[in-house]
């Protein structure tokens, strides 16, 4: 029974947990954002700090590391949630799901989030800013200190 106490993990089980659970919240709150924008229409790009805190709080909760790989599955796992919700924001969910299976069309998706993402208006450039800071939330709050 000490596999289900997470107290008896070794460093490597906890950080197996932690990019398990890195994985789970950033597609949940990937895709929850990517909904809210997709129905919305209004782009928010203030959530993506709060995206980095909550994978960076279900990597310290289920990992409880102190390294620093620990810190950088926090941050690529924030990066994955920011994608997964540029993605979806971009597509739909029934877009997501027609991009998924027709890898033609891929080519077409990455080109609209490139421009999404890299035009040069004020407001691409607050939103990278704050991609940025979301990430480095996402590395802070993975470690315990």
């Amino acid at each position: 029974m000490e596999i289900w106490n997470s107290r008896s993990l070794d460093n490597n089980q906890r950080f197996i947990a932690a990019i398990i659970a890195g994985l789970i919240s950033a597609l949940i709150l990937g895709l929850a954002y990517g909904i809210i924008f997709s129905i919305f229409h209004i782009m928010m790009s203030v959530l993506y700090i709060g995206i980095g805190y909550g994978v960076g709080q279900a990597v310290r909760k289920f990992g409880r590391g102190v390294h620093k790989r620990f810190a950088v599955v926090g941050a690529l796992m924030t990066l994955l949630a920011i994608i997964i919700g540029d993605f979806t924001a971009i597509a739909g969910i029934p877009g997501i799901f027609t991009f998924l299976f027709r890898p033609s069309l891929w080519g077409t998706l990455m080109k609209s989030w490139v421009i999404m993402n890299f035009s040069t208006n004020i407001n691409s450039l607050l939103g990278l800013l704050l991609k940025g800071i979301g990430i480095y939330v996402g590395y802070q709050q993975s470690v315990i200190f």
